[in-house]
């Protein structure tokens, strides 16, 4: 059971397939001085600055039973893994953070600023890859699968992206 889940959750990384990503278990100490409000338990002040913007998306997927903060942290790592495959290029950095791993954030790494339309353009290409990802079809799994819907699949109550300097636009997984 244990080797089906983690198949499938390497399947679901090689979905989100990106570039050159990484990422730090612990802020230096340096850094900790030039903080505002930091909150462990969404990462915010840690990982990202205070969040920009809101938004709660209609979430069609429920969470795959026995996926917790490991399981979260290996699809992040295979993700990495996979998207250091040369020839990609897509200035992204994707990590597993705050409490319980619940935070997906992807800081974007490429020049300028991030805003509300870029933040945008990148989830839609995580979609677009998604929803394009014979792994989605394998498992079933509809074409409505977005990256959020993936996101909560795997047990992640909140999406960020930011440019980890101004900017950072969350969504808010949890349904009511």
């Amino acid at each position: 059971m244990i080797f089906f889940k983690l198949a499938h959750l390497g399947k679901i990384a090689l979905v989100v397939s990106l570039s050159a990503l990484g990422g730090c278990e612990t802020m230096p100490t340096a850094w900790k001085a030039e903080t505002a409000a930091i909150d462990e338990t969404t990462g915010e002040g840690v990982y990202y600055p205070k969040v920009s913007s809101v938004e709660t998306p209609d979430i069609r997927f429920g969470r795959m039973a026995g996926f917790g903060p490991q399981e979260r942290q290996f699809f992040v790592d295979q993700v990495n893994l996979a998207a250091s495959t040369p020839g990609r290029t897509f200035p992204i950095v994707a990590q597993a953070v705050g409490e319980n791993n619940e935070t997906l954030v992807f800081t974007y790494l490429g020049d300028g600023s991030m805003t509300p339309y870029l933040s945008r353009g990148i989830l839609a290409r995580l979609t677009s890859i998604t929803r394009a990802a014979p792994a989605i079809a394998e498992m079933g799994l509809s074409s409505e699968f977005d990256v959020y819907n993936m996101a909560a699949v795997l047990g992640f109550a909140r999406v960020t992206v930011t440019d980890g300097r101004h900017f950072a636009h969350q969504a808010d997984l949890r349904q009511s």
